[in-house]
């Protein structure tokens, strides 16, 4: 599992959550912001935070089609950005697209922004970042839907690509699995209809090259799912490890502070 990067989902909307998050030492973190309550200003704001620490920080932004929040995502100094609901190959180059400064794609430049500023100031720096932008930004694209799913070999022959996330809870979900299994989402992940899933992206992300990616819930799965060779592996969100968390004690403390009104 050495060679393997291990993440957290950043849904809060909160800097200073994200800031935490950044200097606990994950490898990378993907802050939501097609789930999160994130505006451009705070998206900013959280990026700012983060961008004194080791971290990778990945963007989620709305889909195929979200140039400006594409664009924003990288401006304001992500690393790169994680695309959901690609359904095409088509989808694929439109986001591949979006990162990239022509010829290779239609990415917009601007400056000042933070995404040049560890490259330099003014016209040297802007030259730097225009350089070597297109190679270094990272473009996650997620397989989450049956159409992906099914056209995995379209979809992932794009140039471009760096990682194919694995989204299983809506690739389930697309299948109608959260049916068959009376919407119980823990019984769909860990159903038969699933297991074939994983293996599935892992050979087509060897076979294009690209860096294989996963979500799951908690350390074992996310030790398992390393294991089997992924090698971006989310194992929580910063709210759900925060629920978790509180959960539990509070399920602990309970009995205990029963138990001592009674004695008293």
């Amino acid at each position: 599992m050495a060679d393997t990067s291990f993440g957290i989902m950043c849904a809060s909307g909160s800097p200073a959550i994200a800031e935490a998050v950044a200097a606990s030492g994950v490898d990378w973190l993907c802050i939501d912001a097609q789930h999160g309550p994130i505006t451009y200003d705070t998206l900013g704001n959280i990026l700012a935070a983060c961008s004194s620490h080791k971290a990778k920080v990945i963007v989620r932004v709305g889909g195929p089609t979200d140039k400006f929040g594409i664009q924003q995502a990288l401006d304001l100094g992500a690393h790169g950005v994680m695309v959901p609901l690609v359904n095409s190959r088509a989808d694929a180059e439109m986001a591949v697209s979006h990162c990239l400064f022509p010829p290779q794609g239609q990415r917009s430049v601007a400056y000042p922004v933070r995404a040049v500023y560890h490259k330099g100031v003014g016209g040297p720096g802007l030259s730097r970042y225009l350089k070597e932008a297109n190679s270094e930004v990272e473009v996650w694209l997620q397989v989450e839907t049956k159409s992906c799913f099914e056209s995995m070999d379209e979809v992932l022959s794009v140039p471009g690509i760096t990682s194919a996330f694995l989204g299983p809870c809506d690739l389930g979900i697309t299948y109608g699995y959260h049916v068959s299994n009376d919407y119980d989402i823990g019984a769909m992940i860990a159903s038969k209809e699933l297991s074939h899933v994983y293996d599935d992206v892992l050979q087509a992300c060897e076979k294009y090259k690209i860096t294989p990616g996963v979500f799951c819930i908690g350390e074992a799965r996310a030790a398992e799912l390393a294991g089997k060779g992924f090698k971006y592996v989310a194992y929580d969100t910063d709210l759900g490890a925060m629920m978790a968390y509180t959960s539990g004690v509070q399920a602990r403390l309970k009995p205990t502070a029963a138990a001592k009104e009674h004695v008293h």
